[in-house]
């Protein structure tokens, strides 16, 4: 008997594959950028998923006590942030004839190549839903985390400037951030000037010396040692994320700076596959499906729109701003590139 697809991509086994495959390659998860929120889990339904909070401070300074006077009760407001749900998938299909021509089994690469395409995808996603909270890098607009946006003219290279805005514009939590989203362009830059750090599997884990890793200890703008064993780089202390994804506009680059868990994430159905056998036309067809909700902690989706798609993540006006600004983990800075 012929072997068919159905027999090769076996879902019960293949989707797990996929799944831990795809958190394998998510750059933004790997860094503790994006972290699972249990509330976003929209197990039970529906298109949005509600987070109630507290305000985070309380107002008011203390009062000043005495034996004629009444203390006047404060009190605690609560808020919600709105996340929501995305539903979105993917069919491939190959002709028994393609795969004969070819020499080779086109749902074998497909297989191959779909942890790949899912994280991509999902990753344009999340990307999205910043470009809707911050807005145009060109600083035309008033979006809803605009008070964390900087250089929207007048940019420059990357450097320990747009650093230290970053960190000013969260004060006293600005020690918070450890991570840093680039385009590519804007990456080789700091590559091109020495900028980048590399800190190796090794090291992170406690290191050693030449003697004992053989592996030479990483120093302030080197790359000395990082083709070796996987090395993860740094660009003053942060963690740093490229991804094309981030689109410039023109000779302006986007660079986001994240503290952890600064989007949250959450499933309302895990990823699911299916395969297919259409005997007349001798073919096999893969198709994959997931529903999930990236969401930028302290903002809230304020339109009746459902299932989004990337444009309406993108839009402006649908977001608005629910946390305090300083509680707030993300800060972009708008800037350009030797490249």
């Amino acid at each position: 008997m012929a072997t068919l697809r159905s027999d090769v991509i076996i879902p019960e086994v293949f989707t797990p594959y996929v799944i831990e495959a795809t958190t394998q390659r998510d750059a933004f998860l790997a860094s503790g950028v994006v972290q699972p929120m249990a509330e976003l889990n929209a197990t039970e339904g529906g298109d949005y998923v509600n987070v109630p909070f507290w305000k985070a401070n309380l107002t008011g300074d203390f009062e000043v006590l005495t034996d004629s006077t009444s203390l006047t009760p404060g009190k605690i407001t609560a808020d919600k942030q709105v996340g929501v749900i995305v539903h979105r998938g993917k069919a491939w299909e190959a002709r028994d004839l393609a795969a004969l021509a070819a020499g080779a089994d086109p749902m074998a690469a497909i297989g191959a190549k779909v942890a790949d395409y899912v994280a991509n995808q999902r990753q344009k996603d999340l990307i999205k839903c910043l470009e809707g909270v911050f807005g145009a890098l060109t600083g035309s607009d008033s979006p809803a985390f605009s008070a964390l946006r900087f250089d929207t003219t007048g940019m420059t290279a990357l450097g320990p400037r747009q650093v230290a805005k970053a960190r000013s514009l969260l004060g006293d939590q600005g020690d918070k951030l450890t991570a840093v989203a680039m385009h590519s362009a804007v990456y080789y830059d700091l590559v091109e000037r020495k900028a980048i750090d590399y800190v190796t599997n090794t090291e992170a884990r406690g290191g050693g010396t030449v003697a004992t890793t053989g592996i030479a200890p990483v120093i302030a703008g080197s790359i000395q040692g990082a083709y070796g064993e996987v090395a993860v780089p740094t660009y003053m202390g942060l963690r740093v994320i490229v991804s094309d994804a981030l689109a410039p506009t023109s000779t302006n680059y986007p660079v986001y700076f994240f503290t952890q868990g600064a989007i949250a994430s959450g499933e309302q159905l895990a990823l699911q596959t299916e395969t297919d056998r259409d005997i007349l036309a001798k073919s096999d067809a893969m198709s994959i499906d997931l529903h999930y909700c990236y969401h930028p902690v302290g903002a809230k989706w304020t339109v009746g729109t459902t299932n989004p798609t990337q444009a309406q993540l993108a839009t402006v006006g649908n977001w608005s701003k629910v946390y305090e600004t300083k509680n707030i983990g993300i800060v972009r800075g708008t800037v350009t590139s030797n490249f």
